[in-house]
């Protein structure tokens, strides 16, 4: 029997190094089976698509993955951490992958369309393996690259999720609920010194119009933000008129910054991290579903470069056909 081929990254490696490492062993050089060993055996990746369970579950989902798309590449474009080798990593990081549909997807059969798609995942490490992680993707820009109906295809997500993920869905609208929105008196809080309480009043002003900070002290004129490769908006009115078009959408009652981590980009920068969760109703149409006034959950991640206390570049990702799923529910 041959032995299982041992993978070249571990607790002695620094964290960076790490996540590169492992991604590229198994993705591009297509040892799945390493999962095995770089994650927990009995891990929870959570996704608005559901919660996949165990390092077993997450070699399926990576070989279905690579029939559909035989030829993707993970390219990290960074990674944004904290912690340290005593006490544990967190790691958020983002990846843009090239690939061609040439297998059958949950959506239909190959259509040989090629596609880009963002990804952000988080994850906790602890002694060289992952033990948790936060997979964010926008899937509703991959079936759009697709050429599939994102409302026919949000119902397949719907039907797939299981107890457990609805479960968990609900107790988060709970939990977001009871959490609100945090209401600005005086001027936006200070990154450099408050960031965490920056990055809150950031989001909730994004998502609900009454939460009283305004975009103009939040972006730099010229910022650009990066919701998917095929979703770009350059200038800080264009980012304002996104989210607007989002909170007519969704009625955002509550959010939370769930976790948070800094890095210098340079002597003058920030890169910063922010995972995020947020609920509310539907309250117009979004992505061709008429409002219902459902409760929806949202699961975010959010990267800023912020250069002279204002974000110059961001990056947020959440799964929009995950958002449709709930809304189309019968």
């Amino acid at each position: 029997m041959t032995e299982k081929r041992k993978g070249a990254y571990g607790a002695d490696d620094e964290l960076v190094d790490y996540i590169l490492g492992i991604t590229f062993e198994i993705w591009e050089q297509r040892n799945v089976d390493l999962i095995s060993q770089y994650y927990d055996e009995n891990i929870a990746v959570f996704g608005l698509d559901g919660i996949t369970r165990g390092a077993s579950g997450m070699i399926d989902g990576t070989n279905a993955m690579l029939e559909a798309y035989p030829d993707r590449l993970l390219l990290v474009d960074d990674v944004i951490w904290s912690g340290s080798k005593e006490d544990g990593y967190y790691s958020s990081h983002r990846i843009i992958s090239p690939m061609t549909n040439k297998g059958p997807t949950l959506f239909g059969p190959a259509t040989g369309k090629k596609v880009r798609i963002l990804t952000i995942a988080d994850c906790v490490v602890e002694d060289g393996v992952i033990t948790g992680e936060w997979l964010l993707r926008d899937n509703h820009a991959l079936v759009a690259q697709l050429g599939h109906d994102p409302v026919a295809c949000a119902r397949i997500v719907a039907d797939r999720r299981s107890e457990e993920s609805d479960e968990w869905i609900a107790t988060e609208i709970e939990r977001l609920r009871d959490a609100g929105l945090p209401r600005l008196t005086g001027d936006l809080p200070d990154p450099d010194t408050a960031l965490p309480e920056f990055a809150l009043q950031v989001l909730a002003n994004n998502w609900s119009s009454g939460s009283g900070t305004t975009s103009n002290a939040a972006y730099a004129p010229y910022a650009v933000a990066h919701r998917s490769p095929i979703e770009l908006y350059s200038g800080r009115d264009s980012v304002a008129a996104h989210y607007e078009g989002l909170r007519a959408a969704i009625d955002v009652e509550g959010i939370s910054v769930d976790h948070i981590a800094v890095r210098p980009a340079d002597e003058a920068a920030l890169k910063v991290a922010v995972r995020w969760t947020a609920a509310g109703r539907h309250a117009g149409d979004y992505l061709g579903a008429a409002a219902t006034n459902r409760p929806v959950f949202l699961m975010g991640e959010t990267h800023w470069r912020i250069e002279s206390n204002r974000i110059a570049v961001e990056w947020t990702v959440f799964d929009g056909l995950g958002v449709l799923s709930q809304l189309v529910r019968g």
